[in-house]
């Protein structure tokens, strides 16, 4: 649940928004709780939901806006990176990282490719920080094809 307080300025309500929802998506229930843990250590005022897989992930989306996606990269089904370009179509606004062990040049350059962070296994609260409060700017976009 969001929480949000209106301000009064000049007879017009302006709503600032204090509190944001970051969705975890990973086939391992204990890795979405180590996530979840992180999240909230950091953002004690956020919402976490949960979602077992890409599917899983646009059916919550369905009821839940998010403002930040946490994406395992190794998952069954489609990918995260497969996961993230169609999350990033659907909602470009959302802040999407992706987790993963494997930080082979081809992943990480798929990953920048549909605009997600990078955060390499096993996680450090340190990067899961940064990347939540980045969360204040204007998101990643996907790379362009550089013209001809």
């Amino acid at each position: 649940m969001r929480t949000i307080r209106l301000c009064r300025s000049s007879s017009i309500q302006k709503a600032y928004i204090l509190s944001k929802t970051a969705i975890i998506v990973d086939d391992s229930k204990l890795s979405r709780m180590h996530v979840r843990a992180m999240v909230l250590r950091n953002k004690p005022d956020w919402s976490v939901v949960e979602a077992a897989n890409g599917d899983e992930l646009f059916k919550r989306l369905q009821d839940t806006p998010v403002d930040v996606a946490i994406i395992d990269y190794n998952m069954p089904g489609d990918n995260g990176v497969d996961t993230a370009a169609k999350l990033r179509q659907s909602h470009p606004d959302v802040h999407i990282a992706i987790i993963t062990a494997n930080a082979q040049d081809a992943v990480v350059s798929g990953i920048r490719a549909v605009g997600a962070a990078f955060m390499p296994k096993p996680l450090e609260e340190e990067q899961v920080a940064r990347f939540l409060n980045s969360a204040a700017l204007p998101p990643r976009r996907a790379a362009q094809a550089a013209p001809e």
